[in-house]
């Protein structure tokens, strides 16, 4: 038998598995579906990230020696204008993919486009200069069903701003008759309003583009309201009154608006609802924030997977992960606080001899089908979106 030397005296073992990275969930990407009107390069049914506006033009437009778009600017399609908006936005978007549809068939092929983006990794999704309710359903069924098979994200749609309003009714009325079916009933739709010129019934500026950009580029938990948009005028006589803006808000759709409050000129989101039948996920930020915690505790947690022990030591540490994930976002003041309960480390904690049968039952049954359970509970301050100020006036 030979017996190990001593030298080289001291052997040093490095693990790197502490050094992977952490996976992470981007909050700024965003996809527009729409025609490119025969225009340009790109394939249909093929999700491409577009990083400037000059790619746009090259791959949904059709552009002359110059690079410029050919015939004074006529030879470009809804996406690429729809493209060309949600560059515009600044703060932008973090990626910008854009899937070109099959028009064969005469119009666009919205539901092929939709499903070629179901594995590429978006939180916003638009269809380009669409304000057809029915070609709208398609987005809506898009993200409701992507959202439940785990991959989260929102779908931004447009009114029309030539919206025929029946006598002795509203506007907001009107839209809400045309555009119920599009409502979401687990917040996954934002529909966005505002009267922007419309030429040969094509609308001056992609609204949804523009608020789909501008919403991107906050972090989840920024409220969207009073945020400002790009690349989208109202003249001041198709600006939405006072009580349009409070009846489109009240009916959860997003009026785009310019008040008189802000310097200067602009257009600003005048509500920050989602499209939804839930009013306890009424906000896009709660929506947001809900998502990018569900996303950083899969990644966070995906290592205890087939790891961890279900002993003391083995939740005690399933625990100081779970802080670890949610003790930066309350540093962060993402939310305010949290509390997290493992129904069965207090069994574990207890000596083998002080449990009682229930106890037992409880840790038998988690070992067995080897299922733990974790309940969290998150405080989400949110921001302020009203403020109801009583001035008193002394002589």
């Amino acid at each position: 038998m030979t017996i190990a030397a001593e030298f080289p005296f001291i052997r040093v073992t490095i693990d790197t598995r502490g050094l992977q990275p952490a996976a992470t969930r981007a909050f700024g990407n965003v996809a527009v579906v729409g025609s490119t009107g025969g225009f340009g390069t790109a394939v249909p049914d093929t999700p491409i990230q577009i990083g400037s506006e000059a790619e746009a033009r090259a791959q949904f437009a059709d552009v002359d020696g110059s690079g410029a778009i050919a015939n004074d600017g006529a030879d470009a399609g809804p996406l690429y204008h729809a493209v060309r908006t949600v560059l515009l936005q600044d703060p932008a978007p973090s990626r910008v993919f854009a899937v070109a549809t099959d028009d064969s068939d005469g119009s666009p092929g919205y539901t092929a486009a939709l499903a070629s983006l179901a594995a590429t990794p978006v939180q916003f999704v638009a269809l380009a200069g669409e304000t057809d309710p029915a070609a709208l359903a398609a987005l809506k069924n898009h993200v409701e069903t992507v959202s439940a098979d785990g991959d989260r994200r929102i779908g931004v749609a447009m009114v029309d701003p030539d919206l025929a309003v029946a006598e002795g009714s509203t506007f907001a009325q009107a839209a809400e008759a045309a555009y119920s079916g599009v409502k979401s009933d687990v917040s996954r739709m934002v529909l966005a309003a505002a009267r922007v010129p419309v030429t040969g019934g094509v609308p001056a500026a992609d609204v949804a583009a523009a608020v789909m950009g501008a919403m991107a580029g906050y972090p989840p938990h920024i409220s969207v309201l009073m945020k400002q948009i790009r690349g989208v005028s109202v003249p001041l006589a198709r600006q939405f009154s006072g009580s349009e803006i409070k009846q489109l808000a009240e009916q959860f759709m997003l009026p785009l608006i310019d008040p008189e409050l802000v310097p200067g000129e602009g257009i600003f989101m005048g509500s920050g609802r989602c499209y939804t039948t839930d009013t306890s996920r009424l906000y896009v930020d709660v929506i947001r924030v809900l998502d990018d915690i569900e996303f950083r505790l899969k990644a966070g947690l995906i290592g205890t997977i087939g790891n961890v022990q279900i002993d003391r030591l083995g939740m005690q540490a399933l625990r100081s992960r779970i802080d670890a994930i949610l003790g930066p976002l309350a540093t962060a003041r993402v939310i305010a606080g949290y509390s997290t309960e493992i129904p069965l480390l207090p069994v574990l904690e207890l000596e083998e001899s002080l449990r009682s049968p229930g106890a037992v039952a409880t840790l038998t049954a988690a070992r067995t089908s080897r299922i733990v359970e974790v309940l969290l509970s998150v405080t989400y301050a949110g921001s302020v979106h009203f403020l109801d100020v009583n001035l008193a006036l002394r002589a």
